[in-house]
């Protein structure tokens, strides 16, 4: 695949944007690709979380000019269409059910800033911006934005960055909330390897249980929450995770999908 390098090393997938020179456009490719990825993911229970990032100082400086020239007048159907196969990447970003992190080094512009949104841990490098840059273009906010961002800020934070599409440094991301950690650029793959790889210990089904219950909660009312608590939990105890899990702990041992710490003084 041209548009990026795929690999997994110790249960972590790394997904690698690769067209530095054009600052890893959001084109139909990359999503075709991204797509593929996220289809191989999905099905490989041994790789428990995803990276997503990018070469160096290059994450993704929003759609490709070139094609939307292009297809600037192609109308209203066309965009239409465009936009909802955009979405539906979206949604399965957003659905996996392994934890996703973006590693950001590089300007994340528009459609970048959105697939940076996507993730459930945002990480960056000093170098790292942000901006909603649709409104320059006059463009609307697309891949998810308008409902992601004032998710991630609240709406009157969403509405500036959107209306004054400025650019947000790496540490400013972090103060809104938008980043959880900023790295100097000779420490942020190594801090990424360390999260991400701390996140492998989880117990799959009921990490995946959990993260769709978290990713409901912001829409979702008190009673139905509890409900959906309950439900997950009972999904939970009906996989083998649960079992296996009390049964090592009983016996003194680490459960294997675990990095629960052994017992005081125990030895296994």
């Amino acid at each position: 695949m041209e548009t990026l390098e795929f690999e997994v090393k110790n249960k972590v997938g790394w997904i690698r944007m690769m067209r530095p020179a054009k600052h890893n456009p959001f084109d139909a490719e990359l999503r075709a690709n991204l797509m593929h990825v996220l289809d191989n993911v999905r099905s490989d229970p041994e790789i428990r979380v995803l990276v997503l990032t990018s070469s160096p100082g290059a994450f993704c400086a929003g759609g490709n000019l070139q094609v939307l020239h292009e297809n600037v007048d192609s109308g209203p159907t066309y965009w239409q269409q465009r936009i909802t196969q955009g979405l539906r990447f979206i949604h399965d970003m957003l659905n996996i059910g392994k934890p996703v992190i973006a590693a950001v080094d590089g300007p994340a512009l528009g459609a970048g800033f959105a697939l940076a949104l996507t993730a459930d841990i945002v990480l960056a490098t000093l170098r790292a911006r942000f901006s909603m840059a649709y409104l320059r273009l006059g463009l609307v906010p697309d891949l998810g934005a308008l409902y992601l961002l004032p998710r991630a800020v609240g709406l009157q934070r969403a509405k500036e960055l959107m209306f004054s599409t400025r650019d947000v440094g790496a540490e400013e991301a972090k103060q809104l909330g938008l980043v959880m950690e900023v790295h100097e650029g000779d420490q942020f793959e190594e801090r990424v390897r360390e999260i991400a790889e701390s996140l492998t210990v989880a117990a799959p089904a009921a990490l995946a249980l959990t993260k769709a219950a978290l990713n409901s909660s912001l829409d979702s009312d008190r009673q139905t929450m509890f409900s959906m608590e309950a439900s997950s939990q009972a999904a939970a105890f009906s996989a083998s995770e649960p079992r296996i899990a009390i049964e090592a702990l009983v016996a003194k041992k680490s459960p294997p999908f675990s990095g629960f710490p052994r017992p005081a003084g125990e030895l296994i």
